[in-house]
C-alpha cells in the first residue's frame, strides 16, 4: 500500500487535487481509498439524541450504523492515523487530505505546509507561475503527469513508519562506531531476514536465540 497526503489551507485546491489523482489512479486499475481530515471542531455524525448516541450512552464502546448503501463505524475518540490506515489493508493507494501527523510524502498546495516530507506542488499554488524548488503539477490540466510522479516517488507505506513506532513488531539495533542508527521497520525487516537466512542454516542455531554481528567495514 502506498500513502500520500495533500496538504494546504482551506480553499487551496486540496480536494480538487485529490479528486483528480484518485480518478487517474482508478483509471490505471488501482484500488484506491481516501481519508479526509476534518478540522471543524463541532463535526460529528454521532449527535446528541440519535439512536447511535443512545447506544453509546447505554455503554457500547464501539457503535456501527449500517444502512442500505453504507456502513459507518463510530469510535468515541479521534483515532491515530496509523490505526485508521489498518482498515485499508489490501488497497493499492490511500490518498490523505489535510493529514499532517504521518511522515508520508506530501503534495503541498500552500507554502506554509512545506516540510521535509514535501515532494511536489499542486492545487492553486501550481497555477500562480511562481518558481519552486519542488516539481509543479497542475492536477486539473495534467493529472496523468502528477500520478506518474507519485508512482515513481511514493514508497510503500511501511517505509514511512516512524522508527520509534511502539506498534512495530521489529526491534533491531544497529551501531556504527558505537553510534546507534535509527531504522524504519521496513529496513529492519530487510536486515533481520538477511541475517536470519544465513544464521538459521548454521550449527548452533536455535529459535529465539539472540544474534549479534560485529565487523569492520572495508
Amino acid at each position: 500500500m502506498k500513502a500520500f497526503s495533500v496538504v494546504g489551507t482551506s480553499g487551496s485546491g486540496k480536494t480538487t487535487t485529490i479528486e483528480a489523482v484518485i480518478a487517474e489512479l482508478r483509471r490505471r486499475g488501482y484500488r484506491v481509498g481516501s481519508v479526509k481530515e476534518i478540522h471543524y471542531e463541532a463535526f460529528a455524525i454521532d449527535t446528541q439524541g440519535s439512536n447511535t448516541h443512545r447506544h453509546r450512552e447505554a455503554g457500547a464502546e464501539l457503535v456501527a450504523a449500517r444502512g442500505q448503501y453504507e456502513t459507518d463505524l463510530l469510535y468515541p475518540a479521534q483515532l491515530p492515523m496509523r490505526d485508521i490506515l489498518r482498515h485499508y489493508r489490501g488497497y493499492d493507494w490511500v490518498a490523505l487530505e489535510g493529514v499532517t501527523e504521518l511522515p508520508v510524502p506530501k503534495v503541498i498546495c500552500t507554502l506554509d505546509k512545506l516540510d521535509e516530507n514535501s515532494i511536489c506542488v499542486s492545487g492553486k499554488l501550481s497555477m500562480q507561475g511562481i518558481a519552486h524548488a519542488l516539481p509543479v503539477y497542475n492536477a486539473l490540466e495534467d493529472a496523468a503527469a502528477l500520478c506518474d510522479f507519485l508512482e515513481a516517488e511514493v514508497p510503500d507505506y511501511l517505509e514511512c513508519y516512524d522508527p520509534d513506532d511502539p506498534d512495530s513488531d521489529i526491534n533491531i539495533t544497529l551501531r556504527i562506531d558505537g553510534k546507534e542508527i535509527r531504522m524504519v521497520p521496513f529496513v529492519q525487516r530487510i536486515l533481520r531476514n538477511a541475517v536470519l537466512g544465513v544464521a538459521s542454516e548454521l550449527e548452533g542455531w536455535q529459535e529465539g536465540a539472540s544474534v549479534e554481528i560485529s565487523f569492520k567495514a572495508q
